[in-house]
């Protein structure tokens, strides 16, 4: 068996791309995408557990009253009853969570983001001048799109560490 030293090492974990925080950083990103996966779907359970756990979903209700107006004709239905947050709040807490697993460069993260935050004020203005109506699946892919590029952005340091940027 051979005996390096130190240094010799640590050149070598440097040259097989051995990084000591890998594995910690790597369960950092696996806990940060169960959270956002959870943030995603509590919304969905509401209506689900209204029936036989109203109280529960009262909470969930009241937590996402604080970031979301919550209008029933903008929200999608499950069993008969809204979900707790709109479509777009739904699209983007979704897209955070598919953010996780992409690993975007912070370059392309930001663009995204900008460019998805110009079309939500383009279709923010554009209802509020009336001249589209309520369009539940386009605000939920623009808010789908909005969730990836501010995900994205958020953890694009954590993905650079890793090493799971994209191109």
């Amino acid at each position: 068996m051979h005996h390096f030293s130190g240094r010799r090492r640590r050149r070598l974990r440097l040259k097989l791309g051995v990084n000591r925080n890998h594995q910690g950083d790597n369960l950092l990103k696996l806990k940060l995408s169960f959270a956002f996966f959870a943030l995603a779907l509590t919304p969905l359970a509401a209506p689900l557990l209204a029936p036989t756990h109203p109280v529960i979903a009262l909470l969930i209700r009241n937590f996402f009253s604080r970031l979301c107006h919550q209008d029933a004709a903008r929200s999608f239905m499950v069993d008969g009853s809204p979900i707790a947050v709109c479509v777009r709040c739904l699209g983007i807490y979704c897209g955070a969570a598919l953010a996780t697993i992409l690993g975007m460069r912070q370059a392309v993260a930001v663009r995204l983001l900008a460019i998805a935050a110009a079309l939500n004020l383009l279709d923010v203005a554009t209802a509020s001048l009336h001249w589209h109506g309520s369009l539940p699946l386009p605000r939920f892919l623009l808010g789908l799109v909005l969730g990836v590029g501010a995900g994205a952005v958020l953890l694009s340091p954590l993905s650079s560490r890793v090493g799971l940027s994209a191109g």
